[in-house]
């Protein structure tokens, strides 16, 4: 990304055309032989939201005219310039199921080479708006014993170890810690999130 290019890491709901990136972060973030997500199915799927964190490059400012005389060609080379490609790069999803007191976050995936920017954090905080606007009390999620980094992630958004699920990853036998929210309600929950958001406004732009 060139020097003069700024981005903006943005929110939005996965959709179909998203599916074959994101079954390509998948495999980067969890191995060829880890249980694949059926997107397709999980897209249709009423009572599941699945969520994307993109990054839309800021065009940078058109430079400023040469003081020579300006044919039609250095006009359309200026707006060649002026113009780059900003298609959006998905970056990581999380998806998420819904009960009737209670959302189950069943996956979250960040391309590797976009750790330390704050996606995971941004899909998460995506995920708890969401559990707030459908009125649900707590958070769920089970994540790998080995995986100290995101264990680390989750605590910082308020999930707490309530037990481990004995040989829950198919692909290797590894166990799951269950970590669940407290009430999104409570105030100190809800002051931990808003000073969540504030951080990651001021570093995910």
């Amino acid at each position: 990304m060139a020097t003069t290019t700024r981005a903006q890491l943005t929110v939005r709901p996965l959709l179909p055309p998203d599916i074959r990136r994101a079954r390509h972060i998948e495999r980067a973030a969890y191995g060829a032989d880890a249980p694949g997500t059926p997107f397709e199915r999980e897209l249709l799927n009423g009572l599941a939201q699945y969520v994307a964190a993109v990054e839309t490059p800021e065009p940078p400012a058109a430079p400023a005219p040469p003081r020579a005389r300006r044919g039609s060609v250095l006009r359309a080379l200026q707006r060649l310039v002026a113009t780059p490609d900003a298609a959006p790069a998905l970056l990581g999803y999380a998806g998420a199921w819904f009960t009737h007191d209670q959302m189950h976050v069943v996956t979250v995936a960040v391309d590797p080479r976009a750790q330390h920017r704050g996606v995971g954090s941004v899909l998460l905080l995506a995920c708890h708006d969401l559990a707030a606007d459908a009125e649900l009390r707590t958070i769920a999620l089970e994540v790998r014993v080995s995986n100290q980094r995101a264990q680390r992630l989750y605590a910082r958004f308020g999930f707490e170890r309530t037990g481990r699920l004995r040989a829950y990853y198919s692909n290797n036998g590894e166990d799951a810690i269950v970590m669940v929210t407290p009430d999104l309600a409570a105030p100190a929950h809800r002051d931990r999130i808003a000073t969540i958001r504030r951080e990651l406004a001021a570093t995910t732009r």
